[in-house]
C-alpha cells in the first residue's frame, strides 16, 4: 500500500468512527488536497519542460496523473495524458505521443470536457503535422477550433495551430489573422509561454512574406514573453531568430550582440543544435566584421563540438 493510500485510508477511517457510519464519504478536503497536489506536480512538468527536460517532465505528469485520479478526477487525467503527449512529441517520440493524446481524448470525453478534447485534437494534429500530413493536420485543428467553445486556452491553441499550418499551405492573410486572435487572448490571460510561441510563428510569417522589420518586432515580443515565462529552451530560438532578422536589416553590430546571447543561452540550457546553429553564424560574421581573434576562438568551439559529436557517433569528426 502506497504512502497516499495509506493517508486516504486513515483519513476515511477517522471520518467513519465520528460519524459512526463505515461507508462514510470520502471528505472534501481531502478531494481538494489531491487536486491541488496533481496541478503542483503539473506546473513542475511544465518547468521542467521549459528546460528541455522531458523525461523529468514526463514523471511529473504521471505523478499529476496519479494523484488526480485518487479521486477520479476526469478532466485532471485529460489534461495530465495531454502534458505526457506534449512532453513525448518534444522528445520525438510520437508514436506515445499519439497514444497519450488519444487516452487524453478519451478522458476528456468522460469528463464532458470541450475543451479538454480541443487540446487532444489539436495535440494529434501537430503530431500529423509533423508527419508532413498537411491536410489531415488542418483538418484536426479546425475541429479543435469548433470543440473549444469558450474554452479560451483551448481555442487559443487550436488557432496557433492552424495558423502555422495555413501558411505552410500558402494561406498567409488567414494565418496572420489566426495568430492576432490567438495573441489577444494569451496577453490578456497573461499565458506567457504560449505568447512567446504566437509571436515567434508570427516573426517567421512576416519574414516569409518580406516584412523584415515588422518580424525583428515580433521576435523581440516572442524573447519578451519567453523571458517572463521563464522558458528558458525558447529563447536561444527567440534570439537566433532576432539575429537572423538583424542580419537581413543589415544590422551586422545587432546580429552579433543576438548571436552571442543566443550561443550563451544555448549553452546554458545544454542544446547542442542550438549551438551549432550560433557558432556557425558567428564564424561567419565575425570574418564579416574583421572580428579576427573572435572568429579564431568560435571556429575551434565549432571544431570542439565536432569532435565531441563525432566521438558520440563512435565515428571521426569530418
Amino acid at each position: 500500500m502506497t504512502r497516499s493510500c495509506i493517508r486516504g485510508f486513515l483519513v476515511l477511517a477517522a471520518a467513519a468512527a465520528l460519524a459512526s457510519c463505515s461507508s462514510a464519504p470520502k471528505p472534501p478536503d481531502a478531494v481538494f488536497d489531491a487536486r491541488n497536489k496533481s496541478a503542483e506536480l503539473a506546473k513542475m512538468g511544465d518547468a521542467f519542460m521549459a528546460k528541455g527536460q522531458y523525461a523529468s517532465a514526463l514523471q511529473s505528469y504521471a505523478d499529476a496523473l496519479k494523484a488526480g485520479s485518487s479521486v477520479d478526477d476526469l478532466e485532471g487525467a485529460a489534461a495530465s495524458h495531454a502534458s505526457m503527449g506534449k512532453a513525448y512529441f518534444a522528445a520525438g517520440e510520437a508514436e506515445a505521443a499519439k497514444a497519450e493524446y488519444e487516452y487524453s481524448l478519451d478522458y476528456a470525453r468522460m469528463a464532458g470536457s470541450m475543451g479538454g478534447r480541443s487540446i487532444a485534437k489539436a495535440g494529434l494534429g501537430e503530431i500529423a503535422f509533423a508527419k508532413g500530413a498537411k491536410a489531415e493536420a488542418l483538418a484536426l485543428f479546425e475541429e479543435a477550433g469548433a470543440l473549444a467553445g469558450k474554452d479560451e486556452k483551448a481555442l487559443a491553441i487550436a488557432l496557433h495551430d492552424g495558423a502555422v499550418a495555413k501558411a505552410s499551405m500558402g494561406r498567409g492573410a488567414e494565418a496572420l489573422a489566426d495568430l492576432a486572435k490567438a495573441q489577444g487572448m494569451n496577453l490578456k490571460a497573461k499565458r506567457w509561454t504560449e505568447l512567446g510561441s504566437n509571436r515567434y510563428a508570427l516573426a517567421s510569417l512576416l519574414s516569409l512574406e518580406g516584412r523584415t522589420a515588422e518580424a525583428l518586432t515580433a521576435a523581440l515580443g516572442a524573447l519578451d514573453a519567453d523571458k517572463r515565462a521563464e522558458n528558458a529552451r525558447a529563447l536561444s530560438l527567440d534570439l537566433a531568430a532576432a539575429a537572423s532578422l538583424c542580419s537581413k536589416l543589415g544590422k551586422d553590430d545587432d546580429a552579433w550582440d543576438y548571436w552571442r546571447r543566443s550561443f550563451d543561452s544555448a549553452m546554458a540550457n545544454d542544446d547542442p543544435a542550438a549551438v551549432r546553429k550560433a557558432l556557425t553564424a558567428l564564424v561567419e560574421l565575425a570574418s564579416k566584421l574583421k572580428k579576427e581573434a573572435d572568429r579564431t576562438r568560435y571556429a575551434a568551439l565549432l571544431d570542439k563540438l565536432d569532435q565531441a559529436e563525432g566521438k558520440a557517433r563512435g565515428g571521426v569528426s569530418p
